[in-house]
């Protein structure tokens, strides 16, 4: 292939374009919004046994809440990544992920999603990124980002005493917050209520039918059916 041509030239870049735009819409998470963008979302008494459904509400927390290390927010989930910077790239240092069981809420009615009963390969959480700090060697961390640092053995400085350069991304569930949560529905016991025959709905997942769940606004459009 004579690379001097132009043509070999703008061939070439199209390719890797095209390549990178189908590596992009394929993507896990894209192709996760999409289903849920498709599935019409369905009111929780109206749920059958086994069906996979999608639900749109709010997420409440039943047990103490979560708070998120840096913006401090009350949530049910949070997913915090810290890089470092290493000449032209990032180097992730700190992956931290912690959740909690939680409800979603509509229409005044309620379902417990499982996320403890989904292993990691059943379920998927796609959260925007809706909180950033960073530090590099002009700019001081901030004694939240500090402190949260060393709870996870690091700190902002290197050997020499001098500011590493360092940003952190902060992904979260927060209470109260609009969500969309796509999962194998099934009725069991309330166990608040074991003096009646009610009956609560839970949300889990599979390795085939996935437990997803997100805060993309695109996942809670409803969609309109001819």
């Amino acid at each position: 292939m004579d690379f001097s041509d132009p043509k070999t030239t703008i061939l070439l870049i199209a390719v890797l374009l095209i390549s990178s735009l189908i590596r992009f819409y394929f993507s896990s998470k894209n192709s996760i919004a999409r289903q849920l963008q498709k599935t019409k979302r369905k009111l929780i008494p109206y749920v059958r046994e086994d069906e996979y459904v999608k639900i749109v509400g709010k997420a409440t927390n039943f047990e103490t809440a979560l708070q998120a290390p840096i913006s401090k927010r009350s949530c049910v989930y949070y997913h915090v990544i810290v890089e470092r910077r290493a000449h032209k790239s990032w180097i992730k240092i700190i992956d931290d992920e912690l959740f909690q069981n939680f409800h979603i809420v509509a229409d005044g009615e309620k379902a417990l999603i499982n996320l403890n009963l989904s292993r990691k390969n059943c379920k998927v959480l796609n959260i925007v990124s809706d909180h950033a700090v960073d530090s590099n060697l002009f700019k001081d961390a901030s004694e939240a980002f500090e402190q949260y640092l060393n709870t996870q053995n690091t700190d902002s400085k290197n050997l020499l005493g001098l500011n590493r350069e360092l940003r952190y991304t902060e992904r979260i569930i927060e209470i109260d917050e609009e969500i969309a949560v796509m999962g194998i529905g099934k009725w069991k016991n309330d166990s608040k209520n074991k003096s009646t025959n009610e009956k609560q709905l839970m949300l889990y997942g599979t390795e085939k039918r996935k437990l997803y769940v997100t805060d993309d606004p695109k996942a809670m459009k409803q969609v309109r059916r001819n």
